[in-house]
């Protein structure tokens, strides 16, 4: 059972569908426009980098404060926020500001999103477009991974032990024929919500090593096996 969301999850097409950029960032600022009303709350918007704000005239306008993972002047909890063309950094950002309240993301790719609707049950606010899907793994090979994410994606797999159970789970998975990519294993960790952006990354890392040849030691300075 995947956890869940502590706000309102919502989504735009993305920057490189067949959408007008600018009209889906007006459908977005309305979005927030309205949520605030609703909720009696300033609302926010989150990006990469406040110097962003530049990259489009709508943006540029835009009345509300731009928080980042950079500066994270502005940050509160419990504000509508609209993502605009996030990565993983600032949409964990977005979720944390988001608590309690309403979230909104408009992606640079609709894939970058795929296990992030999976998660959250988002659902579109226009008409016509499909919501993307993640490409799942073998029954089995997701099995796996979901006990991996259990035992440490919590800590993002730095705690006791946690090292040593993903990498020897990546060396099985690894030998398989037709085993996943990096994308995939990452995909999946992040579908389920119990692992952090570094911990996302840190176990996509480790498990293209693993395909590599790359050798890992635990605590003991041991070859992990």
């Amino acid at each position: 059972m995947k956890p869940a969301s502590h706000f309102e999850a919502f989504w735009l097409p993305a920057f490189d569908s067949t959408a007008d950029p600018d009209e889906v960032l007006d459908v977005g600022f309305d979005w927030l426009r309205r949520t605030e009303r609703a909720q009696g709350v300033r609302g926010l918007i989150a990006m990469y980098s406040a110097s962003m704000r530049r990259n489009r005239p709508a943006i540029a306008a835009a009345p509300w404060e731009i928080v980042s993972p950079r500066s994270r002047s502005g940050y509160r909890i419990g504000a509508p926020v609209l993502a605009i063309w996030p990565p993983e950094e600032v949409l964990e950002l977005a979720e944390q500001m988001a608590t309690r309240s309403s979230l909104c993301v408009i992606p640079w790719e609709m894939a970058d999103i795929a296990a992030w609707i999976e998660r959250t049950g988002a659902k579109c606010l226009v008409e016509g477009f499909d919501a993307p899907v993640r490409a799942t793994l073998p029954a089995d090979i997701e099995e796996e991974l979901r006990h991996v994410a259990a035992f440490g994606g919590h800590n993002g797999f730095l705690g006791g032990g946690e090292k040593e159970v993903a990498i020897r789970a990546f060396h099985r998975i690894a030998r398989r024929q037709g085993a996943p990519t990096r994308e995939g294993i990452e995909d999946y960790f992040r579908s389920g919500g119990e692992v952090n952006a570094d911990g996302v990354r840190r176990a996509g890392k480790w498990y293209e090593e693993v395909q590599q040849g790359k050798r890992h030691l635990d605590y003991r300075r041991e070859v992990i096996r």
